[in-house]
């Protein structure tokens, strides 16, 4: 049978994506810390001094598990706040060739104000959604972004200042989250297309007569990260631009043929990584979490760009 080399392929809805969602979502999330702690302290950082707070003399390598932060992040942190004041490196008085992290006690008395500004971030993440459904969906995205049914070993040794619970707090959730979809990425697509870029092209192909900036924002992208992805993009032949015949001032965007087919054939492997994202969700429930997860990642009613688009099982075979 013949192929029809102008017929549109098949491409995931980025509003009702898991992976996209949660990218989105963190964004908002950090927008939202950036005005509450007034640079005050990263979401990172907080995850750090909540660990230490909760687990005081934990190695740094346990302190980047409590943390989900990778090991060269988890020291960068950690010499930030040392720089600061913020945390210190004591001998352990088990083993006095060891040295242990903790908390300075001038953190100790700030946490009773950074916490609090902590909590409003989370409760305006979570503002679109009724709060009945709210405690529903956090749970689910713990057990996402845990990538298991049930969240352990995460309760606190000790208490050493007001501090968030990790397991859920929603804003380290879906940062968690972003990880594991990043590492289920790697493992099904490979580094054919990043996220982004997949996003990218999926935004030009179902946004019609789309430029550069509008590309980014159905994307969920910044304008420097839509001009690096776009120039990649661009010279790897998978987009072109051309002048708009209605305005010579404008760039339009469009797929090369070469990029319809690497979406026609990549979609399913990215499908898989959506499905295997929700795995340890009930089958039922992954329409009501991505339904709860794109009200909060788009802070309201999603746009949908592809109603038609099929569904995750089907293009994952």
């Amino acid at each position: 049978m013949a192929i029809d080399p102008t017929a549109e392929p098949d491409a995931l809805d980025l509003s009702t994506t898991p992976g996209h969602l949660i990218r989105r979502a963190q964004q908002v999330h950090t927008a939202y810390w950036a005005e509450e702690l007034d640079g005050l302290l990263t979401g990172p950082q907080y995850a750090v001094v909540v660990s230490l707070a909760g687990w005081p003399g934990i190695s740094q390598t346990r302190l980047g598990e409590l943390a989900s932060l990778d090991k060269n992040t988890a020291a960068g942190i950690l010499t930030r706040l040392e720089r600061r004041g913020w945390v210190e490196r004591v001998r352990d008085p088990g083993d006095a060739r060891r040295r242990v992290l903790r908390l300075t006690g001038s953190v100790r008395t700030r946490l009773r104000t950074i916490t609090p500004a902590a909590t409003r971030v989370q409760e305006r993440l979570l503002g679109p959604l009724p709060p009945g459904e709210r405690q529903a969906f956090v749970s689910r995205l713990a057990r996402v972004a845990f990538q298991q049914r049930r969240v352990t070993g995460y309760e606190p040794e000790s208490a050493t200042g007001p501090v968030l619970s990790l397991p859920t707090a929603p804003g380290y959730l879906i940062r968690r989250g972003e990880r594991v979809h990043g590492e289920l990425w790697t493992t099904e697509v490979g580094g054919e297309l990043t996220a982004p870029q997949y996003a990218l092209l999926v935004a030009v192909l179902r946004g019609g007569e789309v430029d550069q900036r509008q590309a980014g924002e159905l994307a969920s992208l910044d304008k420097s990260s839509t001009a690096d992805v776009v120039s990649r993009l661009e010279r790897r032949g998978l987009v072109r631009r051309y002048r708009d015949s209605a305005d010579g001032r404008r760039w339009l965007l469009e797929l090369t043929s070469a990029a319809r087919d690497t979406l026609g054939h990549i979609t399913p492997a990215v499908a898989r990584v959506q499905e295997r994202l929700l795995e340890p969700l009930p089958a039922a429930e992954w329409r009501t979490f991505t339904r709860q997860l794109a009200r909060v990642a788009y802070q309201g009613t999603p746009p949908t760009l592809s109603p038609s688009a099929p569904p995750l099982r089907t293009l994952a075979r």
